[in-house]
């Protein structure tokens, strides 16, 4: 059974459509209240964290090792 027009959204239908996603018949509304609740979440995602608040990328052995080290 398919949602009728009111309970779909448009934007939802545009971003499955552009990534090539055919929902299984019954799965929309579970995948549209997901969609929503994500969006809900973006602006905490998208903050504008600076380089500083993110995790170190690079490591230094000497550090790691330093207590195996005579």
């Amino acid at each position: 059974m398919d949602p009728t027009d009111a309970e779909r959204d448009p934007e939802l239908d545009l971003v499955l459509k552009r990534a090539g996603i055919t929902l299984p018949e019954g799965r929309y509304p579970g995948v549209l209240f997901s969609y929503r609740d994500l969006q809900t979440l973006l602006p905490l995602l998208r903050n504008g964290r600076t380089a500083a608040a993110e995790p170190a990328g690079t490591y230094d052995l000497d550090t790691i090792t330093r207590e195996m080290t005579p």
